[in-house]
């Protein structure tokens, strides 16, 4: 699966993004709640009300980056997360294709 994961203001207007391969747990998978409902053929998006439980799962999932380029794409979807919580005008949306 292969998803854009950007983070945005309320405008969308804000332009960082990175692109993410193979690391989103399948669908249903109850033991990944927010992760696993990501669409991965349309959009997702998530608030600063959700990044706690998000980055709990985010980094659960940190041994399925196998690669250097995974593994920075990881390392900034926690960091666009980690930024969401902190500002409520910011939302973390997944784009699937």
């Amino acid at each position: 699966m292969s998803l854009v994961v950007k983070l945005e203001d309320d405008l969308g207007e804000r332009s960082e993004w990175v692109m993410l391969h193979g690391i989103v747990p399948a669908n249903h998978d109850s033991a990944y709640p927010l992760l696993s409902g990501i669409d991965p053929f349309g959009k997702t998006v998530f608030n600063h009300l959700q990044m706690a439980v998000f980055l709990n799962e985010w980094e659960r999932v940190k041994d399925r980056a196998r690669d250097e380029s995974q593994m920075e794409a990881w390392q900034r979807i926690k960091q666009m997360a980690e930024a969401c919580r902190e500002d409520r005008d910011l939302y973390l949306r997944f784009v699937g294709h």
